[in-house]
């Protein structure tokens, strides 16, 4: 598992977590898990100067091509 590399978009909160940053990919992920689940996700979105300092906190299996 590696850092996932794309630039954050939104910060959010995870019941039991401290609020992280997400890119838009892994936002989309974590919106159907959580609907799956029942729970709610909120998801706020970063302002322009935000998104230049901070990148997805989420982790991603590498692929080997």
């Amino acid at each position: 598992m590696t850092k996932c590399e794309q630039t954050a978009v939104f910060r959010y909160t995870w019941p039991g977590r401290d609020e992280s940053f997400i890119c838009i990919d892994h936002a989309q992920r974590l919106s159907r898990v959580a609907e799956a689940m029942g729970l709610y996700v909120q998801l706020i979105p970063l302002s322009g100067d935000e998104q230049r300092k901070v990148s997805c906190s989420q982790k991603t299996e590498r692929r080997d091509e």
